[in-house]
């Protein structure tokens, strides 16, 4: 007999169990109507989540209250700090490492690939491929840094699954939204736009943020709501100011420990 599918019977489980209960339900959805057929698993996955969400949260936000919530000022600072020095000091590591690589690819390289290898200029080989990686790798620190609040789920996180397209499931004052998060308002490229609007459009409630009100906006659809910075943050009862200076410290390490590097 099918084991009906709550927040009530999901909380008690493992991710494990939890994600193959969510699994049976989706398979039971019809997905036809949807025209991209690489997001039918993706829009059965949302259908189920969004059916016991609101409960879900519920109980999250609960539990939170019980004792010293994890959104009390310095609870949230503590938690944001542990985070962002946990990546600078991953980071740096891993930025040791690659100019090192780089330093003895130029001092050994028989064929340089451009004009800074021809010359020798370590820091200007290395600086694009640091700023990139950095930005890529910090994707996934917003979305650590989000999951602190109750008001916050990560699907893989919580149930074992990735949804195409969607990166964080919020509780907001007005209603359950599936969400991408990206850094800044021209993260995207012309192609990407197109593409998250096609994977926001298939959910009922879709948002597209920013974790940082900076630059200008390449995603616009008017059927999606798009919100950036402090107003994101302020909805899943985040304090902006906190999350700004543990990010600026981080990055503030990480460039010095870059010039050290390019100073030896």
């Amino acid at each position: 007999m099918s084991i009906a599918l709550t927040a009530e019977t999901l909380i008690p489980l493992s991710v494990k169990e939890r994600k193959a209960l969510i699994l049976h339900h989706a398979s039971l959805i019809d997905a036809i109507h949807i025209a991209d057929e690489d997001l039918h698993t993706a829009y059965k996955y949302g259908k189920v989540i969004s059916s016991i969400a609101p409960a879900y949260f519920q109980y999250k936000i609960a539990q939170d209250q019980q004792n010293s919530s994890v959104l009390e000022f310095n609870i949230q600072s503590q938690l944001i700090s542990s985070k962002t020095v946990k990546f600078a000091d991953n980071f740096i590591d891993w930025l040791t490492v690659d100019f090192e690589n780089k330093s003895k690819m130029l001092e050994h390289h028989p064929h340089p690939r451009n004009l800074f290898e021809l010359c020798g200029a370590k820091l200007l080989v290395t600086s694009n491929s640091v700023t990139r990686s950095l930005s890529t790798k910090m994707g996934a620190l917003w979305e650590e840094i989000t999951y602190i609040s109750p008001y916050v789920i990560i699907p893989e996180l919580e149930f074992g699954m990735k949804i195409k397209g969607v990166d964080i499931i919020l509780l907001t004052e007005a209603s359950i939204k599936f969400a991408q998060l990206k850094t800044l308002k021209g993260t995207l490229t012309g192609s990407q736009a197109i593409r998250a609007k096609k994977e926001l459009g298939i959910h009922d409630d879709s948002l597209f943020i920013a974790a940082f009100n900076l630059g200008n906006w390449t995603f616009n659809c008017a059927k999606i709501p798009r919100i950036a910075g402090r107003t994101f943050w302020d909805k899943i009862h985040m304090n902006y100011d906190i999350i700004e200076n543990h990010v600026r410290n981080m990055l503030q390490t990480i460039d010095q420990a870059f010039a050290e590097l390019a100073a030896r």
